[in-house]
């Protein structure tokens, strides 16, 4: 046994670094009294659409609402098809689900992105994710979708920092949608998501639906708001992004010159990560898991199984089988870093 503790995740290290800053905005707001849909959101929702080159950014509640809202604004409906990959977290399928739409499972390549699109009859939109942080092979998914003319809808929940080539993740699909939980790359101390797109339509939708249908011929909706003390201090965050951002990559370059031998799920050629998760494939890997914990590192497991369970995936299940995630975060102590790449080694006898 050693004397670190090394947790999973660090946003309470990002609110120490900017404790201060993010404790007088919240205040500010509360003092204000102007609490929902204020200026705060806007600012944000501009700020995002102009760094992600999008025309229009719309703040919800969660990702989860957002990959919905995309979906029900492309006017998929429980009479359709989507494509989505076997292996994300649940809100992924789970918003195909929630619209009642059929869900058409597709495996995985080796990086865990979504693999070969098949010939399973055409589906009404193929909704993909950036897996770990790693972006899809995004050409291949765009000339499919361009060729049949359906919507590319992109789950950037891990992917914010992403880019394929010189384009960023949050403009690589006809829809595009980020993530603020805490686990996050740009956290908030509490949640939220953003729905980023070029189209005016989808736009005017989003905003409608996020709120109980107002300002629009529907006649439902629903509550999925960013609290406006959470969207100033995002744009706090928002502003130091890239600089977390290149200390989260510094921290992976530590990982990978210390265990140059090991494993890991990594982007491909003419992309580049955001680091998200950093996913190490062991054939032992619940006992690995078991052994980190035992010397106070705690480490997740993401994910145990496909969202499909058909044994029919056989890449992403191979995947699901060997896959550890390790601490990853812009906070970590590189001596932090070394001491989890020695256990990893001691326990590989390497």
């Amino acid at each position: 046994m050693s004397g670190y503790k090394i947790k999973f995740n660090g946003v309470d290290r990002l609110y120490a670094d900017y404790s201060w800053r993010l404790t007088r905005r919240a205040k500010a707001v509360w003092r204000s009294g102007d609490v929902l849909q204020g200026k705060y959101l806007q600012e944000l929702e501009n700020k995002i659409a102009k760094k992600y080159k999008r025309k229009y950014a719309v703040g919800v509640g969660s990702a989860t609402d957002g990959l919905y809202f995309a979906l029900k604004s492309l006017g998929i409906t429980e009479n359709d098809s989507v494509m989505c990959p076997a292996l994300s977290y649940v809100a992924t399928a789970g918003a195909i689900k929630r619209l009642g739409a059929n869900i058409h499972f597709v495996d995985t390549d080796g990086n865990g992105n979504i693999g070969e699109l098949g010939i399973m009859g055409l589906p009404k939109a193929i909704l993909y994710v950036n897996l770990f942080g790693n972006p899809a092979d995004y050409d291949r998914l765009k000339n499919y979708c361009d060729a049949y003319r359906i919507p590319l809808i992109e789950d950037a929940a891990q992917s914010q920092g992403a880019y394929h080539g010189k384009i960023p993740s949050g403009k690589l699909g006809d829809v595009s949608v980020f993530s603020f939980d805490p686990m996050k790359n740009m956290p908030s101390f509490g949640g939220g998501g953003m729905v980023l797109t070029d189209s005016k339509d989808v736009y005017e939708s989003v905003k409608s639906l996020r709120r109980h249908g107002f300002n629009s011929d529907m006649s439902y909706g629903y509550n999925s708001l960013i609290s406006e003390d959470h969207a100033h201090q995002l744009l706090l965050i928002l502003d130091k992004f890239d600089r977390l951002q290149r200390m989260r990559t510094k921290v992976f370059a530590r990982y990978k010159k210390n265990l140059p031998t090991i494993k890991f799920i990594e982007a491909q050629a003419n992309t580049q990560s955001s680091h998200h998760k950093l996913v190490m494939l062991s054939e032992r890997r619940d006992e690995l898991a078991k052994y980190l914990e035992r010397n106070g590192i705690e480490t997740k497991i993401h994910y145990k199984n496909t969202l499909d369970n058909s044994n029919r995936h056989t890449i992403a299940e191979s995947i699901c089988a060997m896959a550890i995630s390790l601490p990853i975060y812009p906070h970590l102590k590189m001596e932090e870093v070394d001491y989890v790449c020695e256990r990893i080694k001691k326990f590989n006898g390497i």
